[in-house]
């Protein structure tokens, strides 16, 4: 209703109001037949103006309504948490664009006199995720990611390409390229492990057939106490010469322990490599070398300390582990021990020679613990550990972040002398005991932001030859959302 429509409403009925009050102050004798009719189209014209004004205000009332609908059934556009975030109503689509940059800076310190080349020193892009994931008609999930730093900045390959049905309470049945469930640490994303790099007790079998970018097949149960996944999985994307490799892996998480202060859980992972990739050694067998860089990867070197030989004319490959974690208030801890290794041919491919290896098989394990000084808490949920969120982000006048201190011992024995997988050569990599120990720093500003700083202290023992010793000093400036 408009201002003018009101106020000539309101003037009919202060005049209506005076003349019938006027009319009821004469006595019927005064009155004469003229003022009765008058009197009456007033009346008229009063009942007719209410029941405008009633017309009027259902009328508006609808249009309230309607206007009130469209704004709730209207998609949301948000920025939770710094992530941009798009959103139906009824929330049957939800898609929110994902970020990712994880930029190192490092520098080896070896000691003298060992062999060990000029290791390089600088900068590495290690990750540069970008993509959308989220979920469409309710019940399915989907996830497009890419990586512009496969290669220090080189190029950009595909990290993930996934559809996810979840229309079954507590399953997930996953397929396309994605990064299985898979060991404690590996599990754990890599904007919330605690050191720079995962530990190599849980590279050495992820890297059988894990891993992300790895094209898979996989399902999921899922509840607060428990998780249990299985896959079937090929190569990475981006990779290989010949047939694809087919592996399959699984792993199984129970939280023992779930209290206000914290909890504990204990966890299961194995992986079998049924086809090793075609055509990777000239003999026409296959091949696979167990090795990991030393708990960074700085400036262009791929270089490790520490590999076993190249394993060749394999029928499969094979890697288990088991994993324990928990965290009481700010206080956490976490530990695995892997097994992993080849089951050879007899004989070498198209010759009558014997295969110098015999199923040669090594082990790894590692174990870790933190600090958040500032109070907030590591929590350990169902297989894995979730991130330090900052309760008093940072600003020049107020909170300070959160500051984590961390330390991991780490070791690895590659080298199996009886089943041909012995340590020979002069080579400062070639095969030994490796035992490294991480000491990091970690400070938070805020959910988005993370500083990391870590020291390495790395030591091979060679069976044969020098050993090899050097330190690492690396940091990482991290930005996520």
């Amino acid at each position: 209703m408009t201002f003018k429509t009101t106020l000539l409403a309101g003037t009919v009925l202060g005049v209506a109001t005076l003349a019938s009050g006027t009319a009821l102050a004469q006595t019927p004798a005064g009155q004469t037949a003229s003022q009765q009719a008058q009197i009456e189209a007033l009346n008229r014209q009063i009942q007719a103006l209410q029941s405008q004004m009633t017309s009027l205000k259902e009328s508006l009332q609808k249009d309230i309504s309607a206007v009130g609908k469209k704004v709730s059934d209207a998609p949301t556009v948000s920025v939770e948490g710094g992530r941009p975030r798009f959103r139906t109503a009824d929330k049957a689509f939800d898609m929110a664009i994902r970020m990712r940059v994880h930029a190192d800076y490092g520098a080896w310190f070896p000691e003298e006199d060992q062999g060990i080349p000029d290791l390089t020193d600088g900068f590495n892009i290690r990750r540069a995720f970008f993509g959308i994931n989220g979920t469409v008609y309710n019940d399915w999930a989907v996830e497009l990611t890419f990586n512009a730093a496969p290669n220090r900045g080189n190029g950009i390959e595909l990290q993930a390409a996934n559809v996810s049905y979840r229309g079954i309470k507590g399953w997930t049945f996953d397929i396309g390229v994605m990064q299985p469930k898979f060991t404690l640490d590996d599990s754990t994303s890599s904007n919330d492990i605690p050191f720079m790099e995962r530990a190599p007790a849980a590279n050495y079998i992820v890297n059988i057939g894990a891993s992300d970018g790895r094209t898979a097949i996989g399902v999921t149960n899922r509840s607060d106490r428990h998780i249990v996944a299985a896959y079937v999985t090929g190569n990475r994307i981006g990779t290989g010469t010949g047939d694809d490799q087919v592996n399959i892996l699984g792993r199984a998480a129970y939280r023992v322990i779930d209290t206000n202060m914290g909890g504990m859980g204990i966890g299961a992972s194995g992986v079998y490599q049924v086809q090793p990739e075609a055509g990777t050694t000239s003999a026409g067998g296959t091949a696979i070398r167990f090795d990991d860089r030393p708990g960074a990867r700085i400036g262009s070197s791929t270089q490790r300390l520490t590999r076993s030989v190249n394993i060749t004319n394999i029928d499969s490959a094979y890697g288990y582990g088991v994993d324990v974690g928990g965290n009481y208030r700010n206080l956490w801890a976490a530990g695995e021990y892997t097994v992993f290794g080849a089951n050879t041919k007899e004989r070498v491919p198209g010759t009558n020679a014997v295969n110098p290896f015999n199923d040669p098989e090594f082990d790894a394990f590692y174990v870790s613990a933190g600090y958040v000084l500032t109070g907030e808490r590591r929590n350990y949920t169902v297989g894995e550990f979730a991130g330090v969120k900052p309760a008093w982000p940072f600003t020049p006048t107020g909170g300070i972040g959160a500051w984590e201190v961390a330390v991991r011992y780490s070791q690895a024995d590659l080298v199996d002398a009886s089943a041909g997988a012995g340590s020979s050569g002069s080579s400062f990599d070639r095969p030994g005991k490796e035992t490294l120990w991480t000491f990091g720093l970690n400070w938070y500003p805020n959910a988005a932001i993370r500083f990391m700083l870590n020291y390495i202290m790395a030591e091979s023992d060679k069976p044969t030859g020098k050993d090899v010793e050097a330190d690492i000093l690396a940091a990482r400036v991290q930005f996520q959302f």
